[in-house]
């Protein structure tokens, strides 16, 4: 019985920049798509007047997605109003991706209104889910020559995304930025993740789940963390990139306390059990249930 603990990626799915006065989410779904699915772009925002971007046209070469957005000619009333666009991409082979969307003005002028990169992956993960335990069909991954004493790893992915908006200062050159989103996320790479056949024992998939279970339990104290954190931090930058690297900063900061708890932990389980068999394993499948109706029970970082 074994885990691999895969490191948060920085994979930002959703991002919000400002433009002549005008904020642009852009927000992808599903937000990790794989080649199967068919993928929605969302575009929404706050426009300075009557005239918001329109008529999406969409273009893929090689692995960049370029969308064309109208702006409409004629009077533009100043109003700031809500808008919002569906924008079908449809189904991406595997690889990653740049995605563009651009605004053209009626005498053909375009400009960038954001710009974010995304993933398609082969399906192959597999997300935590209340009242879906684990099945030996999700062990996908190839058994390693020598394995050792080890029936089972199931390969953990304990990770974040987060969308940020920034506006001009007031009276000054520079930006003020917060995060208008912080998400974080759960999950095993079914590809990484591996059993020996003749050890496909109900005891062995159950420490796997307590492995992914505890991962839980600490995705959650990070979720509530990463809010407060949301809640109150704003930051001086004097462009959208220092901008987005001084809040990515901000966030990882918190992000690797709960990681290294989270690791603590999982040894701990690991050699309790290794030491004291399946009595060991039963007290810890029922700490930590507890721990997931009530977070403070839980190791804190």
């Amino acid at each position: 019985m074994g885990q691999c603990l895969l490191a948060a990626l920085w994979t930002l799915t959703t991002a919000t920049l400002v433009g002549q006065a005008s904020t642009i989410q852009m927000d992808l779904e599903p937000r990790w798509p794989d080649y199967t699915d068919f993928i929605t772009l969302y575009l929404s925002g706050v426009w300075e007047d009557l005239c918001t971007p329109r008529d999406p046209k969409v273009s893929v070469t090689d692995f960049t997605v370029l969308v064309r957005l109208s702006i409409p000619g004629g009077p533009c009333p100043k109003a700031r109003i809500s808008w919002r666009l569906r924008i079908p991409l449809g189904r991406l082979p595997r690889g990653a991706y740049e995605l563009v969307v651009v605004a053209v003005d009626p005498a053909g002028e375009s400009r960038t209104l954001g710009q974010l990169e995304f993933f398609v992956v082969q399906p192959n993960w597999l997300y935590w889910m209340s009242g879906r335990s684990l099945t030996w069909e999700d062990f996908w991954g190839p058994v390693p020559r020598n394995p050792g004493n080890v029936a089972a790893q199931i390969c953990l992915d304990l990770g974040y995304e987060f969308s940020a908006a920034a506006r001009p200062e007031p009276g000054g050159t520079a930006l003020l930025a917060r995060f208008t989103e912080i998400r974080t996320y759960n999950r095993i790479d079914r590809h990484r993740s591996w059993v020996i056949p003749e050890r496909r024992r109900p005891d062995v998939l159950e420490h796997e789940q307590i492995h992914f279970d505890i991962n839980e339990v600490y995705r959650r104290l990070l979720q509530e963390e990463l809010d407060r954190l949301a809640a109150r931090l704003e930051i001086r930058a004097n462009d959208v990139e220092e901008a987005e690297q001084r809040l990515r900063e901000e966030v990882h900061r918190v992000y690797q306390r709960y990681w290294r708890k989270c690791q603590e932990v999982h040894d701990l389980f690991d050699a309790d059990v290794e030491k004291r068999g399946l009595a060991a394993q039963q007290e810890w499948r029922e700490k930590v249930s507890r721990w997931l109706l009530n977070l403070r029970e839980a190791p804190q970082p």
